[in-house]
Parts: structure tokens; C-alpha cells; sequence
């Protein structure tokens, strides 16, 4: 099959333009040409439709909406209009490797039970100076398995790519869980089929101050760390250890968003405190941290079988 015919990249996109043409320069270059989808969330402008007339690419198909709808129901207009049984969602302002579609046809061939993969970004408010580097396939891959979303997301949001025949079974994206709608469709995907990890950085994620991220602080700590300590009380894995792997997990994300958005102020309260300065005590035990990195590991990924 045409890859083409098989894989989709698709851009759910709104008003600003200004990272527009880096993040489709990115589909258009990659080693292996696939689809190309624009989904334009009916914005008050015209200037996505010349960008995308300006290729003349047959690959790229351009879409404006009727109306504007919320950015995650825009998510689910890329699964919708995507005519290919794999789709991967970028960001207008984010990019992938030039190999990206290349592993998934690797990965699609090692594991043709999967139906989703993720990829390590690169995170930073500078260009990714290696998207075009070729790179060798390391093959550090790795199936999650349910414990693993009760300390992480599988990825910022870029390189993730899944089956749409899936996505739609499941509903695509919760409207009402944002700003954590990837967090719920990861996981959900995840339970839902075969979703594998690759170690390697295929995808970039960019931080500027356009971003919406940078006005949902609040909700981005609160409303993960509540959405993952619900999981994992429905869990198989909820004792003593994974609560505490899980508070070490959320003091992680606190420094990451200090360090990504340090202009931005941090929520006045934080759900369950008293669990996280309990952790921060625990962790000042020597050898502690280094426990807790090894269980993670241990519970968060599916044994493979010799």
C-alpha cells in the first residue's frame, strides 16, 4: 500500500500562522511521503488556504470549517477528515523528524498489532537543529501498560500516532476533560489497544508565549495529578509505593513547568499537599529516589515474553 493511502499527518489549526510553515515543512520532508491534512477551525482569515496553495502538493488537502469549534472537538475533525487508517495530530507550531513516518512504518512492521506509538520529544523555545539529521532506529521500544499513566503522559503532545479506526470507537477526544484531553485519550487508546513507547526523539514541542498552555497552569498540574491518582485507586498497582511514586511524579511536573514557563505564575493551591510534602520527606531518604525510578520502570511497561 501507498504510504500515502496509509498514514496521515494532520494539522488542527486556528488564527496564528507564525510557526505555520516550519510545522509543515516538516510533513512535506519527511523520507516517506504520506498524506498531508490541514483542518482549518474556520479561522477569521484566508491565510492557512494560501500557505497550503503555495506548495501545490497534491498530498496536502486544506479544510475550513463551517465554524469554530473547541480545540479539542478540532482534534477530532483531523480524525474525522483523515481518509488514511493511521493518523498522527501536529501542532501548528510543533514539528516532527524527517524519519518520523519512516519508524512508523519500521514499527508497523515489528509490531503489526499496535494500534498507537509514541515517540521522546525534544522540548525547547529554540529551533531543533536535528530534524533533519538522519539517525539510526535504536529500537528501545517498549509496550505501556496501565501503571505507566499514573506518572506520565505518553508525550507532550507531538509523535503520537494512532489508528483512526480506534480513535473512533472510543470517541476521540473528551471536550469536557480540557486542558488534559490528550492525558484521557492516551490512556484510553492505551487500554484500548497495543500503544508502544520508542526512546528516541522523533518529535519537537515548542514552548512560546502564544502558547494556550501558558494560561491553563493551574489545571495542567490540578487536573492531572486528580485524573492520575483516580487511576490508579481503580488500579491493580494502588498501595503505599505507587502513591508515593505517583506525589514524586507530580513534583517532577511542578519543576518542569517552573522551568518551561518561568514567567508564569504557579496555582495558589495544590490538590492533596499534605501527600506531596509527605513524599518530599521520603525522598530525603538516601537510595529513596533511586527506588522509586525502579518501580516506576518495573510496573509502567508490559514484560516482554522470550
Amino acid at each position: 500500500m501507498e504510504v500515502s493511502k496509509l498514514f496521515t499527518i494532520a494539522f488542527p489549526v486556528y488564527n496564528r500562522t507564525d510557526y505555520f510553515r516550519t510545522a509543515l515543512d516538516s510533513a512535506v520532508n519527511q523520507t516517506e511521503k504520506c498524506s498531508i491534512l490541514v483542518i482549518d477551525n474556520n479561522s477569521p482569515h484566508d491565510e492557512f488556504r494560501k500557505i497550503v496553495d503555495s506548495y501545490n502538493n497534491p498530498l496536502i488537502k486544506y479544510v475550513k470549517t463551517d465554524e469554530t469549534v473547541h480545540q479539542d472537538e478540532n482534534f477530532n475533525n483531523c480524525i474525522r477528515y483523515s481518509e488514511t487508517p493511521w493518523l498522527t495530530i501536529l501542532h501548528d507550531d510543533d514539528t516532527l523528524h524527517c524519519q518520523y513516518v519512516e519508524l512508523f512504518l519500521k514499527l508497523l512492521k515489528d509490531h503489526p498489532d499496535m494500534g498507537g506509538f509514541a515517540v521522546d520529544c525534544n522540548v525547547g523555545a529554540e529551533e531543533w537543529q536535528g530534524i533533519h539529521e538522519k539517525v539510526e532506529f535504536t529500537g528501545d521500544v517498549k509496550q505501556v501498560a496501565e501503571p505507566y499513566f499514573y506518572f506520565s503522559n505518553l508525550s507532550a503532545f507531538p509523535g503520537v500516532s494512532f489508528r483512526k479506526d480506534i480513535a473512533q470507537q472510543l470517541g476521540g477526544f473528551n471536550v469536557d476533560l480540557h486542558p488534559i484531553g490528550d492525558n484521557d485519550f492516551w490512556y484510553r487508546l492505551s487500554m484500548a489497544s497495543n500503544v508502544y513507547l520508542v526512546n528516541q526523539q522523533f518529535a519537537y514541542y515548542r514552548v512560546s508565549p502564544t502558547q494556550s498552555t501558558n494560561r491553563l497552569m493551574e489545571a495542567m498540574i490540578n487536573d492531572v495529578y486528580k485524573y492520575r491518582l483516580n487511576l490508579m485507586k481503580g488500579g491493580q498497582k494502588n498501595n503505599i509505593l505507587t502513591r508515593l511514586a505517583l506525589e514524586e511524579s507530580r513534583l517532577n511536573n511542578i519543576r518542569y513547568f517552573y522551568k518551561m514557563y518561568n514567567e508564569v505564575q504557579m496555582p495558589p493551591k495544590l490538590h492533596n499537599k499534605g501527600w506531596m510534602n509527605l513524599a518530599k520527606l521520603f525522598l530525603l531518604i538516601p537510595g529513596t529516589l533511586g527506588l522509586i525510578y525502579r518501580y516506576k520502570g518495573k510496573i509502567s511497561f508490559v514484560r516482554q515474553r522470550n
